[in-house]
């Protein structure tokens, strides 16, 4: 017997799902991916945004928080959750977010207006086949003509394998009590097999794959990804059918790196394309089988938008967008000789050389500014400025180079790109963390352990840092953080980093304990740009 809707939001009242920011699901990021491919969105600054399936409003408050004349509305199903992400509004001190208890099986559309994005992160796979349609009529009927929307789902051939793991999970947790108690159980199971499967068998091989994010992963995550009484996954083929019943278009990944088979090896691009031809769903319904994709985060439109899209940058597009990546040159010092060099891509995201001088210093400006963007006219800019005189080129040549160079980061996964700036300061001694950042320390519960960086990526909060961050607004110095930590210390609020055997002098701990914090700012992406 499948579960009633009184008996989901049951689940989700005792067990909350963490809820935390997801950066390829920022209203920003939907806005860059549908320019990219010649479809223009609304300006996100003053956007209405719906979440379907919002938990505590960990994805939807950054941004209300990041865009003041924005609206921003969530629906989700646990009263509990809601009520946590109310409380976190009120904290805030924010008036442009509002979040809803609702079913959406009993949702009437009409009664939400019109959006200009909708985003439905990990909803669509959890739910009944029924809330699926009502997931994708709520899209079709509330999306703007000119919006987007964004669904997440688990995706076969991948979760056929994860399959296994499921169901001996369930087999063994059977009817237990509460979520809490069928996870210990579920992994409890998968330890079992760990020792007993074949070597080398299907079992043994789910298992190993899914072992580490099972025993790891907070409960609540494991409770609700692998272990609510739906989980269904879909062929994206299938999914995009689905859609089309609703008069809803496939316009392409939030991650445009996956859906391009280069991005995976460079034959499998020719063999795809040269056997399909331009059927990009087809294309790509061929490349999940090849790599075996488990989850995918669909961007959709109005049909009728979709009639002239082609799968291909727009380059007036290209020419508009801020582009950050975290290049580094494999070989140290960059060298303006003409010469080839390996750049490197973290984390193992990809490598490839470039000789000419201009593009290595357009690489080099790149890294310099990251976690912060830059435009390409300043990229090219910059590269016929400090190109040498080793290989000089004219500044139509760089810009094709350049042109190329972002096309390439950008779908091979290398580069993030967004049709705003992201000021991302890079100098942690600066001492200023972004406003935006320190309203989100500042207001955090007893529980709460993250908050959204500039890039709506989740960013872990220790003791320090909900101590230092709200003070850090580039007038408090050095020694006044190393004051509040000495504090921290001594009342007993803060505990030592690292316990040591013989006692450490109180200002040296204290000490270490800032620099610790500073050196770890710059790639979090909180640190506010200054001049």
């Amino acid at each position: 017997m499948q579960p009633t809707t009184s008996e989901t939001r049951q689940r989700y009242n005792d067990l909350p799902y963490s809820s935390y920011p997801y950066m390829h699901s920022a209203p920003e990021q939907l806005a860059a991916v549908a320019s990219m491919f010649g479809l223009p969105s609304p300006d996100t600054a003053t956007a209405r945004v719906l979440e379907l399936g919002c938990a505590s409003g960990g994805n939807l408050i950054p941004f209300a928080l990041r865009n003041p004349r924005a609206t921003a509305v969530g629906l989700d199903i646990s009263g509990v959750q809601v009520q946590a992400g109310r409380e976190s509004i009120s904290r805030l001190g924010l008036d442009n977010i509002s979040l809803r208890e609702a079913d959406l099986q009993q949702l009437d559309p009409a009664s939400l207006g019109e959006f200009d994005y909708i985003i439905a992160h990990g909803v669509y796979s959890w739910v009944s086949p029924e809330t699926q349609e009502a997931l994708l009529s709520i899209i079709h009927r509330c999306l703007a003509p000119d919006g987007v929307g964004f669904v997440s789902y688990n995706t076969y051939p991948g979760w056929k394998a994860k399959e296994i793991v499921r169901d001996a999970m369930l087999m063994h947790s059977g009817v237990r009590s509460s979520a809490s108690e069928q996870v210990a159980y579920g992994r409890s199971m998968l330890a079992f097999l760990q020792k007993v499967a074949l070597k080398g068998s299907l079992v043994a091989s789910a298992v190993n794959e899914s072992l580490g994010q099972i025993m790891t992963l907070p409960a609540d995550y494991v409770a609700h990804d692998y272990l609510e009484p739906y989980n269904l996954p879909c062929y994206f083929h299938e999914f995009v059918a689905r859609a089309g019943k609703h008069s809803l278009a496939y316009l392409g990944e939030a991650q445009p790196s996956m859906m391009m088979p280069s991005s995976y090896h460079p034959e499998l691009a020719q063999q795809l394309y040269g056997a399909l031809g331009e059927d990009q769903v087809r294309v790509e319904q061929y490349l999940d089988f090849a790599i075996g994709r488990v989850f995918r985060q669909t961007l959709l439109v109005h049909a009728d938008r979709a009639a002239d899209l082609r799968w291909q940058l727009d380059l007036g597009t290209t020419h508009r967008l801020h582009y950050a990546t975290r290049l580094s040159c494999a070989e140290g010092p960059i060298r303006l000789d003409g010469l080839p060099q390996e750049f490197v891509a973290p984390p193992n995201t990809g490598r490839f050389s470039v000789g000419l001088s201009g593009i290595k210093q357009a690489i080099d400006l790149l890294a310099r500014t990251w976690p912060g963007t830059v435009t390409r006219d300043a990229l090219v800019l910059h590269a016929e400025l400090t190109q040498g005189d080793k290989d000089p080129v004219s500044t139509e040549v760089l810009g094709d180079a350049i042109d190329e160079l972002l096309e390439m980061l950008v779908l091979r996964g290398m580069a993030r790109a967004w049709l705003d700036p992201v000021e991302a300061g890079v100098d942690p001694g600066s001492l200023a963390i972004d406003p935006g950042v320190r309203r989100q320390v500042a207001a955090l519960s007893a529980t709460q352990t993250h908050v959204a960086n500039l890039w709506h990526d989740s960013v872990d909060v220790d003791a320090v840092d909900r101590l230092l961050f709200p003070m850090m607004d580039g007038n408090t110095s050095r020694e006044a953080l190393i004051d509040a930590v000495r504090s921290g210390l001594g009342d007993g609020s803060l505990q030592p980093q690292v316990q040591a055997e013989v006692p450490v002098d109180p200002d040296a701990q204290a000490t270490q304990m800032v620099d610790a914090m500073l050196s770890k700012l710059r790639d979090l992406a909180v640190l506010e740009r200054r001049a």
